[in-house]
């Protein structure tokens, strides 16, 4: 098709099988079909079946209370038992999660995982749970347990004690001064402020804990 000025051309062949530019006056409807093939298996077979636990939060649903963390990661996987980790690891959004997680991203270490989850192979599911990659996820789990327990959790918003505790924030898993009353990483639900420009205030809490 040839788009001239203001005025739409095509190009058909005459009864003598010759080219000519023909003016789109009206538009062939020929030129806003397409072919969209769809086909659907006989017998479905569904890779991630839903079960009887609480799935995965969704990515990019904040709003609907579908938050991905570190909080969301561990009382998920609390869920299962260690040695039926394919049926963590059945749930596309903890897929997505592990995979792109800032904190260690296992995009490149996961093909065996998905071959397991794909096959249904519950002991190649457990040698992947096993390696290295995933028991540093789990030992980054255990330690953000273990500072929760110095501070109790506190949404933003609910208001601090000067005098109490430093608690933890439940997005970023900073521990905050205990008269704030939202976390000093966290701009907004979007941004996170890095560590190096609250350092000040890290020594500052580092001080009340000892």
């Amino acid at each position: 098709m040839i788009f001239q000025a203001t005025f739409c051309h095509f190009l058909e062949k005459d009864a003598y099988g010759n080219e000519v530019t023909r003016e789109a006056r009206p538009l062939p409807v020929e030129y806003l079909l397409v072919d969209v093939p769809v086909s659907t298996p006989l017998e479905p077979v569904f890779t991630f079946a839903a079960g009887s636990h609480k799935p995965f939060p969704v990515e990019n649903r904040p709003i609907d209370g579908h938050l991905q963390d570190v909080s969301a990661l561990a009382s998920y996987l609390n869920q299962f038992s260690r040695h039926r980790f394919i049926d963590a690891a059945s749930d596309f959004h903890f897929l997505i999660y592990i995979a792109t997680m800032d904190m260690l991203p296992l995009m490149e270490s996961m093909d065996p995982l998905l071959e397991a989850i794909r096959s249904k192979d519950a002991a190649l599911a457990n040698e992947w749970a096993s390696g290295d990659q995933w028991s540093t996820v789990l030992q980054l789990l255990a330690h953000a347990d273990q500072m929760s327990t110095t501070g109790q959790p506190m949404e933003e918003g609910t208001a601090g004690d000067a005098t109490g505790t430093p608690w933890t924030c439940l997005h970023c898993t900073f521990i905050n001064m205990p008269n704030l009353s939202s976390c000093v990483l966290r701009v907004s639900d979007d941004v996170t402020l890095g560590w190096a420009e609250y350092m000040d205030e890290a020594l500052m809490v580092g001080e009340i804990l000892r």
